[in-house]
């Protein structure tokens, strides 16, 4: 009962929740405006001249980077528009002057160019939008490659396939790389919300590269252990050490449970009777769930 009194009138509580409350209504505020900003923009594409919304938008980019140096308590949100700004500005000069870019090397250069603030902000917020725009890279470079020869023709698909795993691999020790810098590491040590949103796409991505291979009609499966390797030792890393996280680890999970499952339905569905392997299936998937679950 003492406890839950001193818990009750915990003078803490109201102030950080205004603090909270306070900051989400900025970041929503920097939301809103700069996509405001771009959808005004796309409605008034006709009655506006060229050089006044090419203007607008570098002036609101200006306007959000000095708010965030002389403005302190809203530094986070008006770097989130101006992050959100130099991605409209990027995609109406290529839209504009036609220049002949590929789409990933707009998110690239769009990446890239927000990540001196991204740095220097500390901000898992901003690092959160950040691993967003690299992983509309990454995929859609690999969408830029010819999913035909991907799967059939086998043209370069080793070296495209290494490097696209080893791209999400990057992708996914951002935070913990970033939380190794002094100078830029979040004042809780890691960005947990950008690593889970990292480590859960990688994931995927692994998933999907893994599947592809196990599909194809090759009959290579290098790639399908090159992707359970990966998985392996990101549920290893996030099992123990530094990273140990209950997230990070039911995502791992979720990615070990896809790729073992895929692995056995070609194994039973490759010959025999298929309602034996469908009944077969059934219970591994029921068994497969009980493990995780006890696991967890």
């Amino acid at each position: 009962a003492s406890a839950t009194s001193a818990a009750q009138i915990m003078p803490g509580e109201p102030r950080s929740l205004a603090q909270r409350l306070h900051m989400g209504l900025l970041l929503v505020a920097a939301l809103l405006l700069a996509s405001g900003l771009v959808f005004w923009i796309a409605a008034n594409w006709q009655e506006q001249t060229r050089m006044f919304k090419l203007l607008l938008i570098e002036g609101a980019l200006l306007v959000s980077v000095l708010a965030s140096l002389f403005w302190r308590r809203g530094r986070i949100a008006a770097l989130l528009c101006a992050t959100l700004a130099l991605g409209g500005l990027l995609a109406f000069v290529g839209q504009t002057y036609q220049t002949g870019a590929d789409a990933w090397q707009l998110f690239a250069t769009w990446a890239a160019l927000a990540l001196l603030w991204t740095l220097l902000a500390r901000s898992d917020v901003l690092w959160l939008l950040w691993v967003l725009v690299a992983a509309a890279g990454i995929a859609m470079w690999w969408g830029h490659l010819d999913p035909w020869e991907l799967l059939f023709r086998g043209r370069s698909t080793t070296q495209q396939h290494f490097l696209f795993a080893a791209m999400w691999l990057a992708l996914a020790l951002v935070p913990a790389l970033v939380s190794l810098l002094p100078w830029s590491r979040l004042q809780g040590g890691v960005g947990w919300w950008s690593h889970h949103l990292a480590l859960g796409l990688a994931l995927a991505a692994w998933t999907v590269m893994g599947l592809l291979q196990l599909l194809s009609s090759k009959g290579t499966d290098w790639g399908w252990w090159l992707s359970g390797l990966l998985i392996a030792l990101a549920m290893l890393v996030s099992y123990q050490g530094r990273l140990r996280d209950f997230v990070s680890l039911c995502l791992c999970t979720l990615a070990a449970n896809v790729w073992l499952l895929a692995l056995l339905a070609r194994l039973l569905f490759d010959g025999g009777s298929e309602e034996a392997a469908f009944l077969f299936f059934a219970l591994a998937t029921l068994a497969c769930l009980a493990a995780t679950v006890s696991g967890l």
